[in-house]
């Protein structure tokens, strides 16, 4: 699964499109990097409170940066595919819409869109739209997920792991899919599954059960709720 998974965070090399302002969204010209091409420019921190992240890129990586800032890069192979950034900050709020033309006719996704994170623990991240496939790895602040009928990879180190994730579904829109996976067996993680009607847990490793991460009465929790199937991971 973690092959599976790693491949989404591999894809470096990109095609140059051209870009430039298109409705008043400010869009950099690409560059290629060892990130990939970069889609927006980059957003200290400053005094942002609140991070909210929308839109229908049919996949996400939303991971940690080594900086202050919020930076944006594209790393899909398919350079047929063409995306919009936009961001609005009003007050201690910022507003990220990650779009993607002709998301719902298309398939064929080798990659994805990242989102890297600023350092600065941010009050909280919350994640909705209509992304197909969201990659969380392990933030500085607290993270809510909600309403999104997506299949979420959630790539966590123990050690950083300090702040809550809440995977909010609801019947309406149930998670089809959620991958949890542990790169070592944490020691005070608590976990709340909750599955709708008919869902399944895979444990192979039976890490749940082993290490009573669901009686866990520690934090950071991780709380998964109306998902199809929940898979927990461990590299241990």
């Amino acid at each position: 699964m973690k092959k599976v998974v790693g491949l989404f965070f591999m894809f470096v090399g990109m095609a140059v499109l051209a870009v430039g302002l298109k409705d008043g969204t400010k869009i950099v010209a690409a560059s290629v990097g060892e990130h990939g091409e970069k889609l927006y420019e980059d957003i200290a921190a400053r005094d942002i409170g609140r991070v909210s992240i929308s839109g229908n890129a049919r996949s996400i990586v939303i991971e940690q940066s080594v900086d202050d800032y919020f930076e944006f890069y594209n790393r899909d192979l398919n350079d047929a595919h063409v995306y919009e950034v936009s961001c609005d900050e009003n007050k201690d709020v910022l507003d990220i819409r990650i779009m993607m033309e002709n998301a719902e006719e298309d398939n064929n996704i080798l990659g994805s869109v990242v989102l890297e994170i600023p350092q600065k623990e941010f009050e909280i991240i919350e994640v909705t739209g209509d992304f197909k496939q969201v990659f969380l790895h392990t933030m500085n602040s607290d993270v809510f997920i909600h309403d999104i009928s997506s299949s979420v990879n959630l790539d966590i180190e123990a050690d950083l792991l300090d702040h809550d994730i809440t995977l909010d579904g609801s019947e309406a829109n149930a998670f089809r899919n959620v991958s949890v996976y542990f790169d070592k067996l944490p020691e005070n993680v608590k976990m709340d599954l909750n599955l709708i009607d008919g869902g399944t847990i895979d444990d192979l490793d039976s890490i749940l059960e082993k290490d009573g991460l669901e009686l866990g009465s520690g934090k950071p929790v991780i709380s998964i709720n109306n998902a199809e199937r929940i898979s927990v991971y461990s590299e241990e």
